[in-house]
């Protein structure tokens, strides 16, 4: 295994728009966004990268993973479901929670550094209990 920093360059993304945006699902607007996943751990569980896209609204439904997210460039209005908007600036941090469900408004395109921790699903947690029996007895 290499243990090397990994330089989040946010200037190795594209600065082209990218793809339709597939975060969610588009409200209003035309959200065009692009990423750069710069690591991913061998054990498929965290990532990390740069992310952008331009404006439009954007509702995200039951988010998979948790993930930090470090905007590095424009301005967005978050809205929970359920709950009261909130603006993030350039500079901001913020966690979206697994199982977030809300509004993305990108007011200004929006480019963000992420990291994001993967939950394991059902089966990989059911193989993980049907090997520790075996992990005990190598280490016995």
């Amino acid at each position: 295994m290499q243990h090397r920093l990994i330089p989040l360059d946010s200037g190795l993304i594209d600065r082209e728009p990218g793809k339709p945006a597939v975060f969610g699902t588009v409200l209003s607007g035309n959200p065009q966004e692009t990423f750069l996943n710069l690591y991913d751990d061998r054990g498929g569980r965290f990532a990390c990268g740069v992310w952008q896209c331009t404006p439009g609204v954007v509702a995200m439904a039951d988010w998979p993973y948790d993930e930090l997210c470090v905007l590095l460039a424009g301005r967005v209005v978050i809205t929970p479901q359920g709950g009261t908007p909130a603006e993030y600036r350039q500079g901001d941090a913020f966690v979206i929670p697994k199982g977030f469900t809300g509004t993305w408004d990108i007011r200004e395109t929006i480019r963000k550094h992420y990291a994001i921790q993967k939950h394991a699903g059902r089966a990989a947690a059911v193989k993980r209990l049907l090997k520790a029996p075996l992990r005990l007895m190598r280490n016995a």
